[in-house]
């Protein structure tokens, strides 16, 4: 069985360990629920958030491949009751504004991985190691 939930549906928040992810660059990294139900586990999972956002006028949005990292910069995650993207993106005239996005409405999870459109993340056992070096 594949969890795939869609973006109205808000799945991500509801399967994922959102207030431990993390954000190295334009990659998220945060723990999902797997669909092994006998032992209900946990993957880190980490996904490319290019693959899913983009910056349109200055403006964080939900864009297949929109590559927001080319034009955006200061990026953080924000939890709350839901995961936030944070950003300083270029509008069109060519100042920076700040911008948000709910990752919520545009990831989902399936078994284990963070995922958005067509693109599913990676995924391990084992978050990153503190010590070595970022698996991205």
């Amino acid at each position: 069985m594949v969890s795939v939930f869609s973006w109205s549906g808000g799945g991500f928040a509801s399967f994922c360990a959102y207030p431990g992810a993390n954000l190295t660059g334009q990659w998220l990294g945060v723990f999902c629920q797997n669909d092994n139900s006998a032992i209900f586990g946990y993957n880190y999972s980490w996904l490319n958030l290019d693959l899913c956002v983009g910056n349109n006028a200055g403006q964080l949005a939900n864009f297949e491949y929109g590559n927001y990292s080319a034009s955006c910069r200061d990026c953080s995650i924000v939890s709350s009751h839901s995961l936030y993207l944070v950003c300083s993106c270029t509008n069109m005239q060519g100042q920076l504004q700040n911008s948000s996005v709910d990752l919520n409405t545009t990831l989902f999870v399936s078994d284990g991985a963070a995922s958005c459109f067509n693109y599913f993340g990676n995924k391990s056992w084992t978050g990153p190691d503190p010590k070595g070096p970022s698996p991205w």
